[in-house]
């Protein structure tokens, strides 16, 4: 499997798998969590079960896979108007620009996006049978409801 999202880690010395923990900076503010996936259910829950205002969220993949339809439908979710699909322009390179956004051929394009995020059925969607494992305990089955998601086959 890929890397990504590399949830555990195998201490070879007790020969037990520890969650790959980390520190993000959110809101001017250090916290810890337990994995990226720990992170993930923390961030959408602050919204989901706190929020006592609107909010939207937006799915990467549909921002990927759906461009003009998810723009759409946010516009008019928001009282905007979109221009007509004719005239809505797909940025095809990285959108990420200058000198911050690491080395230019290794950015992202949109072509390559659909490749890298495009694997949602394929087995275990390219996680690692130890990332695939976990996930299934450190993903917020409830949070993956809401947003839509569904575990990709296991075999």
């Amino acid at each position: 499997g890929n890397i990504c999202p590399h949830l555990v880690y195998t201490d070879s010395k007790k020969d037990k798998l520890l969650p790959v923990e980390l520190k993000a900076k959110l809101a001017e503010q250090w916290m810890e969590f337990g994995s990226l996936a720990h992170l993930w259910n923390e961030w959408y829950a602050q919204y989901w079960r706190y929020a006592n205002f609107p909010y939207l969220i937006v799915r990467f993949e549909d921002l990927i896979f759906r461009q003009y339809d998810t723009t759409k439908i946010i516009c008019d979710c928001a009282g905007g108007a979109v221009n007509s699909k004719s005239a809505f322009k797909y940025i095809v390179d990285s959108a990420k620009q200058g000198p911050g956004h690491g080395k230019k051929e290794e950015r992202t394009g949109m072509i390559d996006a659909w490749i890298k995020y495009g694997k949602p059925k394929e087995v275990k969607a390219g996680f690692s049978d130890l990332d695939w494992e976990v996930s299934l305990e450190f993903l917020s089955r409830e949070l993956m409801g809401k947003m839509g998601y569904r575990y990709p086959p296991s075999e």
